[in-house]
């Protein structure tokens, strides 16, 4: 009887056992996110699962609190891997960048990266390639400090067509053609009028990557934005533009800027930042609005649905109790910084009410406070609000509180609201 070798899996099994290991692989990352091989090993997992199958598949890494999504049989995990196993981007510098634009954005993962980076910057992407932006917009619609604006970046307004493929989406060259269908070109625009559309005055950090379109975003060495900026990092196409490297380097006088190779990039600095920003505890949002999940434990709350709701994704209402009773309390986990200052906006937005009182309370975790301040509200009232806090560190408790003012029957319209609580 001749031997036929192991049954074969059927493919839908295969896909089963493979995305089993995913999870194992991902459950086990979470546990120990700093190991360097079982990183490497997930990658390689994620590489083979995307070159065996089509669609819309997601990887989730322990740094992020949400997923990344990526396309089967596409460059894409091979580009993820560069940013967030490579660390292709992880580059020392001096400056604090506010404003980074991101040219030639992809699928957003150099977008979410540089976002955990620069914890305070704005980040626009600009991406010619309508599939590649429906999944930027996947990758990046958790935070709402990325934008996206669907364009080509030129030396000028224009229309472009796509010349090669070199990698799928990941890689077109695109250059400027009369005579093709519309519907398959593309809105060019130079930098100078991306940045007005952003709303924008300068920028201080570029990450270009256009796949030989460098020549054309950096044609004038005299233009206004370069003189602001404080960092480029530049992906070169020599192959496809002879001297394409050494036009971008003008652009970039020794007399100010350091120049070296980073991997595949072209590192742009300047000698002495523009903005180089002082250390600073960062800002702590008692609701945040990017990835991740945060503590909160609710006390003494009405059984009511809107004794306690977030809106806004920034924002909270926290309804008083009726007169007499326990005050109404949110409890925020926090780990302190040196943070100085609590800040919130408090607004009454019922009428007719008789006023509330907000209190916020910072408490050690034995429950010994260490601040304790509060502000009586009318209906209809907004309210900035700012308190001082010693400059502690550690674990610690903030505690929003809310409670009718002495002398009110009841909390009839009592719509006690805490717009962007925050320490900074």
């Amino acid at each position: 009887m001749q031997d036929d070798g192991p049954p074969t899996m059927h493919p839908s099994q295969a896909t089963s056992e493979s995305l089993r290991r995913k999870a194992e692989l991902e459950f086990a990352l979470q546990k120990a996110p700093a190991e360097a091989k079982l990183r490497a090993t997930y990658f390689e997992h994620l590489l083979k699962l995307g070159a065996g199958h089509a669609g819309l598949g997601h990887a989730m890494l322990p740094e992020l609190g949400h997923p990344l999504y990526f396309r089967g049989a596409t460059p894409d995990v091979a580009n993820m891997a560069q940013v967030f196993r490579d660390q292709a981007l992880e580059v020392p510098m001096a400056a604090t960048p506010r404003r980074i634009l991101v040219l030639g954005a992809y699928a957003g993962y150099a977008a979410v990266w540089l976002a955990r980076r620069h914890p305070l910057a704005e980040i626009a992407c600009v991406e010619p390639m309508p599939a590649n932006l429906r999944l930027l917009a996947l990758n990046t619609g958790p935070w709402p400090r990325i934008r996206a604006l669907n364009a080509a970046v030129w030396h000028s307004t224009t229309r472009l067509a796509v010349r090669l493929r070199m990698a799928g989406d990941w890689a077109p060259s695109l250059h400027e053609r009369t005579g093709e269908d519309e519907e398959r070109l593309v809105p060019a625009r130079p930098v100078a009028e991306l940045l007005g559309a952003l709303g924008w005055s300068q920028v201080d950090f570029v990450l270009c990557d256009t796949i030989g379109a460098e020549a054309a975003v950096f044609a004038d060495p005299q233009a206004p934005w370069l003189r602001q900026l404080d960092l480029a990092l530049v992906h070169t196409h020599p192959n496809l533009v002879p001297g394409v490297d050494q036009a971008v380097a003008a652009c970039f006088p020794p007399a100010f800027c350091d120049h070296r190779r980073h991997g595949e990039y072209d590192l742009f600095q300047r000698h002495v930042p523009l903005r180089a920003h002082p250390p600073a505890p960062p800002r702590l949002k008692l609701i945040p609005d990017e990835p991740g999940l945060a503590p909160l434990r609710l006390q003494d709350l009405e059984p009511v649905p809107w004794a306690f709701f977030i809106f806004d994704g920034r924002s909270c209402q926290l309804h008083p109790n009726m007169p007499g009773q326990p005050p109404a309390r949110a409890i925020f986990p926090l780990t302190l910084t040196g943070q100085t200052r609590f800040s919130a906006t408090l607004h009454h937005a019922g009428a007719p009410a008789a006023p509330v009182v907000f209190t916020v309370v910072l408490a050690r975790p034995d429950g010994t406070e260490v601040t304790h301040a509060g502000r009586v509200v009318a209906a209809r009232e907004h309210v900035a609000w700012s308190v001082p806090l010693p400059a502690l560190t550690g674990p610690h408790n903030l505690v929003l509180q809310t409670a009718m003012a002495p002398g009110a029957a009841n909390n009839n319209n009592a719509w006690a609201r805490w717009l962007e609580p925050a320490l900074g």
